[in-house]
């Protein structure tokens, strides 16, 4: 495999200097604003003129964005080198290259600029390491920045200026494999035994591989392990997660006892990194990565460090109850609050999130953003009613917020407002690049709606832009569901539902897709046989067990097959009048 050689932006102007006692200056490059979006660190930047909302993705070797946003900013793509592919958590995908003409971030515009283009779509594109770590590096997540400096004649002082009382953190920061990857790799361990960790602002929680797991002792059979769902990254594949009980956690000098982080079914990377210190350890630490020492700093702000770890508790030091040493400034203004409620909820604390959201709306009653934010923390606190509110308010103030609309559109088909739902996804529909993930968010939306028809262009759209995504299998069962419902392009809708199964494995949810196809077509033995497979593995879904009693009446079985729809009205009583929309009835073709 090959690997690009990796470039740096060079900053020139020096926006402001800090300087201490020995001649120690930190020359600063300039700040860029955060804001937690859906437990994703992102800042905007300008590209060809245009404001764009990218991740920031220390764990990224190189920046990168989807194919689908590339082309709706119009880059020309180009083929990557020979060979060359990217790498991540599910594995490899091929890549292309795409150059931006003008790229403006912290304040200036930089030309010509390289992005790599492919991977699963995350939603946005990723700045990383080779734009984050090319001088010493700043990560404030909860105050909402992240800056950039220069430190001239500082190797021997400690670079936690923010401390007030000496009492902070240290870790040596380990050298990477390749001399052009900017990545900050610390040593990490677990239970006693070391692993190779990368900080990864990227990922949503820290994340250990089952290879480092087993390894280090953690028995995945063990009584106290919880089988989680799946996960994805830059690879193509998902990949199933458990969370595990760890005795104790130590970086550099922090030890956190007690704990319980996620361990994903794969590899990350190459291989060689066992671990993802991710956005839940950003969040609850307050960071310098001393690039220019080969140290990173850090205090604790408090609360969980790891996402999946217990709710917190003041009987111990364990992850939930250390003692917070973080000197940072507390919040004075609506920005700050609004930053720190959001940085509550990507850390599963909604309570928090929205006495601190409250603060900012009252300082700021305009923005229509924090209301969005509230929202959110709402729907998690389950507040439905009190959600709806404000995302009518934050509507009212910006109608083309987009994930204000789809927000909307989820809470009001979840109150049986299908008129205003629908109203939401149109509006919605119009605003947002075909093919991006919003785009395919509404396809699922028009489907629960029961407009099948008008989500299979957007899902044609997606699955044209993603051939290796890692929902690609999600997007084809949901592109067969669709044709199924809507009784068209049956023969393409019998490939989708069969090349997610090779992809992804026989899911239930792909299982009754492949079922409804299959008895649309006629081939009722198939379409018996599908369906008593899903509900082997989901026994209660309404759809499955109607659509096998459906099949089991049209091939001739017919006692069996009215006490397989008896059965289904018993777990859902309005499922036979929705199936008879779409012309499934025990007296239909």
């Amino acid at each position: 495999m090959k690997m690009l050689r990796l470039g740096c932006l060079g900053i020139s102007a020096l926006l402001a200097s800090q300087a201490w006692a020995d001649g120690c200056q930190l020359k600063d490059y300039g700040t860029l604003p955060v804001e937690m979006l859906g437990g994703r660190a992102t800042t905007m930047v300008k590209i060809n003129g245009n404001d764009t909302r990218f991740a920031l993705d220390t764990g990224a070797f190189y920046s990168l964005m989807p194919r689908a946003d590339a082309l709706s900013l119009g880059l020309k793509l180009q083929p990557a080198p020979f060979g060359f592919r990217i790498g991540g958590v599910g594995g490899s995908a091929n890549a292309q290259l795409g150059q931006v003409k003008d790229f403006g971030i912290l304040g200036t515009t930089f030309h010509n600029v390289g992005f790599i283009v492919g991977g699963t779509d995350m939603g946005y594109g990723l700045l990383g390491a080779n734009l984050l770590d090319f001088a010493d590096l700043e990560i404030d997540l909860v105050h909402g920045k992240l800056t950039l400096f220069k430190a001239e004649h500082c190797n021997k002082l400690s670079l936690a200026y923010w401390t007030k009382d000496g009492n902070y953190n240290v870790a040596d920061i380990e050298s990477a494999d390749n001399p052009y990857d900017r990545r900050t790799f610390l040593s990490v361990t677990i239970n006693g035994k070391q692993v190779r960790a990368v900080l990864d602002s990227g990922a949503g929680a820290t994340l250990l591989s089952r290879r480092a797991a087993e390894r280090i002792g953690i028995d995945l059979d063990a009584p106290d392990v919880k089988a989680g769902g799946t996960s994805v990254g830059i690879g193509s594949k998902s990949l199933k997660t458990w969370t595990v009980r760890i005795d104790s956690f130590s970086v550099g000098t922090e030890t956190i006892q007690h704990s319980q982080m996620q361990v994903i079914d794969g590899r990350i990377g190459d291989g060689e990194t066992d671990m993802l210190l991710g956005v839940d350890f950003l969040l609850a630490h307050h960071m310098f990565i001393a690039n220019s020492q080969r140290k990173a700093y850090f205090t604790y702000n408090g609360g969980r460090v790891f996402s999946f770890a217990e709710a917190p508790s003041d009987s111990d030091k364990s992850d939930a109850g250390a003692v917070a040493n973080d000197n940072g400034a507390a919040p004075k203004t609506a920005p700050d609050f609004a930053m720190r409620g959001e940085a509550h909820l990507s850390r599963g604390e909604p309570k928090a999130a929205v006495a601190d959201l409250d603060e900012a709306i009252r300082m700021a009653p305009d923005q229509a953003t924090y209301y969005v934010a509230r929202a959110r923390a709402r729907m998690t606190d389950k507040q439905p009613d009190a959600a709806l509110a404000d995302l009518d308010k934050s509507l009212s103030l910006d109608p083309k917020n987009v994930d204000a609309l789809l927000l909307r559109a989820e809470l009001r088909f979840a109150h049986k407002d299908l008129a205003g739902a629908t109203a939401d996804v149109t509006a919605a529909s119009a605003l947002v690049p075909a093919g991006s993930t919003q785009a395919r968010s509404i396809a699922g939306v028009y489907v629960r709606l029961d407009q099948p028809a008008a989500a299979l262009p957007m899902l044609d759209d997606w699955i044209r832009l993603h051939a290796e995504d890692a929902m690609l299998g999600s997007a084809l069962n949901e592109r067969c569901w669709a044709r199924g419902l809507s009784n068209q392009m049956l023969d393409d809708a019998l490939k989708d539902c069969r090349k997610a199964i090779r992809r992804d494995g026989e899911k239930p949810a792909y299982l009754d897709s492949l079922g409804l196809v299959q008895l649309r077509l006629g081939h009722y033995p198939e379409s018996i046989k599908a369906y008593e497979q899903a509900i082997t593995q989901m026994p209660r879904s309404a759809w499955s067990r109607y659509g096998l009693g459906l099949a089991k009446i049209r091939s001739g079985q017919t006692d069996a097959g009215h006490a397989d729809l008896v059965a289904a009205r018993s777990l859902d009583p309005e499922i036979e009048t929705r199936a008879a929309k779409y012309g499934l009835t025990a007296a239909g073709p």
